[in-house]
């Protein structure tokens, strides 16, 4: 297969036409959900316009978002042009309608805000269901089958002492003179890194430096 450098051109919406075999039908939600993320962030991918003697500007993917645009009263869309025969356009068509991702749901409890989930479009069922799963899948994690210990939940049986450290620097310097072992949040990763250790074993640290001095 030859490569060919994916090039961007604008069109003119009106000039583009909607084949009469497009078999993809979104719903009214769909298509509301479709026309706020162009409204907030445009046209971040291309449509797919045909160039093919007699196929000429028909959408081979993207008619939805045509259909979007014109009544936004978008006057062009970008486009990437093909040229294929009315056999290859049609299967284009179904290839890029068919090859949909699916969502791994754990990904996203895990990175993306709930209130985010629901104005992207996912339904409250489909957010609670998942959340529910990865709180199961969450609450069998123990010591014997996490990547990296984890500690006890904390209950009132369990104190705890935290120090903030704000700069690299003095991280540094804390986890050399306490030896940590880096934690990690199961539920969030995108906040600063945990270290957690045992009253024992800092008493252990604590004693062997006090005795050099």
């Amino acid at each position: 297969m030859d490569e060919k450098e994916l090039r961007v051109v604008y069109r003119k919406v009106d000039e583009l036409v909607t084949p009469d075999y497009n078999p993809r039908k979104i719903t009214p939600k769909e298509r509301r959900d479709i026309q706020k993320s162009i409204e907030n962030f445009g046209f971040v991918e291309p449509l797919v316009v045909n160039t093919f003697k007699g196929r000429e500007n028909i959408v081979v993917s993207g008619n939805q978002r045509l259909a979007i645009a014109k009544s936004l009263g978008m006057t062009t869309a970008p486009c990437v042009e093909v040229c294929l025969d009315e056999v290859k356009e049609k299967e284009l068509n179904l290839r890029m309608n068919k090859n949909q991702a699916q969502f791994d749901f754990d990904a996203l409890v895990k990175f993306f805000d709930r209130d985010m989930m629901l104005d992207v479009g996912f339904s409250e069922k489909e957010v609670g269901k998942q959340i529910s799963e990865f709180d199961q899948k969450f609450n069998a994690i123990n010591n014997d089958n996490c990547e990296m210990p984890i500690v006890k939940k904390f209950n009132e049986s369990y104190h705890s002492v935290v120090i903030f450290v704000d700069n690299e620097l003095d991280l540094n310097w804390i986890k050399n003179v306490l030896m940590l072992d880096r934690s990690v949040s199961y539920k969030n990763k995108t906040i600063g890194d945990t270290y957690v250790m045992h009253i024992k074993k800092f008493q252990e640290i604590w004693e062997r430096i006090t005795e050099k001095e």
